[in-house]
C-alpha cells in the first residue's frame, strides 16, 4: 500500500494546491482551494483541474488497494461536469469499484462547499508490478 504522504507530497500536487482531508465518515477526500491560477477565461475552474482533482482522489482509493510490490496509471477516464464552481474550495472523494489483477475500475465525485455535486466520473487503472 502507498502511504498518502507520498501521494500528496508530489511535484504534481503541490503545483495544483491538492491535500488530502478525512471528512465526517472517517474517509479521505482530496481538497483544493479555487485561487484565479486555476480558472480559465470566463472565471470558472478550468476543466483539467476538476480532471485532475477527480484522478487523484479516485487515485488515492486505488492506492490503498494494491498489495506490496505494485503500482497503479490511470489509462481511462470519463466525467460528467455538472455545475460550474468558482469560488471557495472543492473536495473530491474516490473509491474502488473492482479490483482484477491488471486493472482497478473507480469512481469519484467532487463537491463545492455548498454539498452541491460538481463533477462525477469513473476511472480504469492499470497495474504495475514494480
Amino acid at each position: 500500500m502507498v502511504r498518502i504522504a507520498d501521494l500528496e507530497s508530489g511535484n504534481y500536487w503541490n503545483h495544483m494546491g491538492m491535500r488530502t482531508v478525512e471528512n465526517n465518515a472517517g474517509e479521505i477526500e482530496v481538497m483544493i482551494e479555487i485561487t484565479d491560477n486555476l480558472k480559465q477565461f470566463y472565471g470558472n475552474v478550468h476543466g483539467g483541474v476538476i480532471a485532475s482533482l477527480l484522478d487523484s482522489s479516485i487515485a488515492v482509493a486505488v492506492n490503498q488497494q494494491l498489495d506490496t510490490g505494485e503500482g497503479a496509471s490511470t489509462v481511462e477516464m470519463k466525467i460528467n461536469y455538472l455545475r460550474p464552481a468558482n469560488k471557495g474550495s472543492l473536495r473530491a472523494q474516490g473509491k474502488v469499484i473492482q479490483k482484477g489483477r491488471n486493472l482497478i475500475v473507480g469512481q469519484g465525485e467532487i463537491k463545492d462547499d455548498a454539498g452541491h455535486l460538481i463533477a462525477f466520473g469513473t476511472a480504469t487503472f492499470m497495474v504495475t508490478y514494480l
